[in-house]
């Protein structure tokens, strides 16, 4: 593991990346000003801790990650997450609220840290496209419902999806017409924009027409601002919580790991690929862990990436790194020198910046997708959504983790499995269900099972086979298992194959042989006596060399 990646391609920087880098950098800069004051109101804070989260994890993983364009730092979707789980135990109290939010960045910075040491960036895979799809819709939908009273002046109370539907049904008289229109321009600026002129930073573009037209408005027209804004740049400090939070907070900051590296190396990856280079799944696990202990001490929140902050330096041509110190230039002159410029931003605008980012994530042509390839895992989908919205997101993951889980045990239990027929065309064997020109050996049966054989799924093995040389026509002499597809196998497998191979041998069956099994598979079979010379199951190199040993054989006959 590589500790400085990115130090690696500064120092190799050609004089022809400046320009693209530095034209990139300050639009992700114009883009995380915004973002940054409302994903941390997202996250129950005052907005100037969403600078304090983004302003040194973009500097570190500028020297520590291996994307050359993740748009690392606040996110909706972790920001919600860790107010879930700080609300819960910080009892109302705003000073405990924010210390415990910059442990819990450092308690998630801790467990990435510690399974990038333990090389477990595979968990990545953990989370099914079908699940992913469904937990970023219920985000999506959560982040909708959470702005409703900033952006209409509704009083919300209700901390849930549906509940906060039905106090915005019995409140509409009490709609604020300006924070609305306030709220509704924006969202509509942003919109636009992102259609329009998608490399323009849109949020910034609203936000800052709609501090100036409430600025205009007389005593601006009792539509809430943000309010003041310190000045300066965060002081590195621990957070003073006791072991009993830690513990508390443990669960929110796994599951934030888990969302937030598996969406970090989807993103990356995906703007990896059509640049040219490669992402490393523990480096970047690596990379999250230190940026948030970097966020951590500097008085921030939870950080992971953004898609839209992602794919805009790419579509810049940028090349580098380059375009988050650029950003961190840019955001650090914001908060050293604007700070009461902020302080006049309306929080309706706010508001609709996170509502665009809402509408965004919730992925309807992923479920469009999902219906055309399998209804199931569409419904599936579903489930993971409404798993969020109903319960809250940190169960939401849970729910997603468990559902992945389950997808894939069923899988593995019950895989496919086929009858193999001879195609000389081709020279090799093919599935007789698919391909009517396969020709079946009488006398032969040779079949193939499409998955490691282990407890899950050894009795459907040893029924499968069975039931095939049952409905199978003609009476069987042979039967070669085609091993291919199994990788691996466990002890409850190799008893339920010796038991097999007794049975069929009781029924009359003359040979069980075993065709291109690789060498672990053939050296267990080999450790509990079942390979020959000394067991019943006879190995061929190949499918057609069981073949022709029948067809001797036979003749010999």
């Amino acid at each position: 593991m590589n500790v400085l990646p990115g130090l690696a391609v500064l120092r190799s920087y050609q004089r022809g990346w400046w320009r693209p880098d530095l034209v990139a950098g300050a639009t992700v800069g114009a883009m995380l000003v915004p973002q940054s004051m409302a994903y941390a109101e997202l996250a129950g804070l005052p907005p100037v801790h969403g600078f304090y989260a983004v302003l040194v994890p973009l500097v570190v993983y500028a020297l520590v990650g291996t994307s050359r364009h993740l748009g690392v730092g606040p996110e909706p979707g972790t920001a919600i997450l860790a107010a879930t789980g700080v609300g819960a135990i910080a009892s109302g109290d705003p000073a405990r609220y924010v210390v415990l939010m910059a442990a819990l960045a450092l308690l998630v910075g801790a467990i990435a840290v510690l399974g990038a040491v333990a090389r477990l960036g595979f968990v990545a895979s953990v989370l099914s496209k079908p699940v992913l799809v469904g937990y970023i819709t219920g985000v999506g939908l959560t982040l909708l419902s959470s702005q409703v009273a900033a952006f209409s002046g509704v009083p919300i109370t209700a901390d849930r999806f549906f509940p906060r539907v039905l106090q915005l049904a019995q409140g509409l008289g009490s709609v604020h017409l300006p924070t609305l229109a306030v709220g509704a321009g924006s969202l509509a600026v942003v919109l636009v924009l992102r259609t329009v002129a998608p490399r323009v930073p849109g949020a910034l573009v609203a936000v800052g027409a709609a501090t100036v037209v409430v600025a205009l408005l007389p005593d601006g027209a009792g539509v809430p601002l943000v309010g003041e804004v310190p000045q300066g740049l965060p002081v590195p400090a621990l957070p003073l919580v006791g072991a009993g939070d830690l513990v508390a907070l443990l669960p929110v900051a796994a599951g934030i790991v888990l969302v937030g590296f598996t969406d970090n190396v989807l993103t990356a990856r995906s703007v990896a690929a059509r640049q040219g280079y490669r992402v490393d799944p523990n480096q970047e696990l690596l990379a999250l862990g230190l940026t948030n202990l970097s966020s951590g001490l500097t008085q921030g929140f939870p950080v992971s990436s953004s898609a839209s902050r992602t794919a805009v330096p790419a579509a810049l041509g940028s090349r580098t790194q380059v375009v988050s110190l650029t950003a961190a230039v840019l955001v650090a002159a914001t908060l050293l020198f604007l700070g009461p410029a902020l302080g006049q931003v309306p929080r309706a605008a706010l508001a609709a910046v996170v509502v665009a980012a809402a509408i965004a994530i919730i992925d309807v042509p992923g479920y469009r997708s999902l219906w055309r390839v399998s209804r199931s895992e569409a419904l599936l989908a579903g489930v993971a959504a409404l798993g969020v919205i109903v319960a809250d997101v940190l169960v939401g993951v849970l729910v997603a983790v468990g559902l992945s889980v389950l997808v894939a045990l069923a899988r593995m239990a019950r895989p496919h499995d086929a009858v193999l027929g001879d195609r000389p065309d081709l020279d090799g064997w093919v599935e007789v269900e698919t391909d009517p020109r396969a020709r079946v050996e009488p006398g032969l049966l040779v079949y193939r099972f499409d998955a490691p054989l282990f407890f899950l799924n050894a009795e459907r093995f040893r029924s499968r086979v069975l039931a095939t040389l049952e409905a199978n026509p003609g009476e069987e002499e042979w039967l070669v298992l085609d091993l291919e597809g199994v990788g691996d196998l466990d002890a409850t497998a190799l008893d339920e194959l010796g038991d097999l191979v007794e049975a069929l041998r009781t029924e009359g069956l003359q040979r069980v042989a075993v065709a291109r099994g690789n060498a672990k598979v053939l050296d267990r079979l080999r450790r509990v006596g079942l390979l020959a010379p000394e067991g019943p199951l006879h190995p061929y190199a190949t499918i057609n060399a069981a073949v022709r040993a029948f067809r001797a054989a036979r003749d010999a006959r």
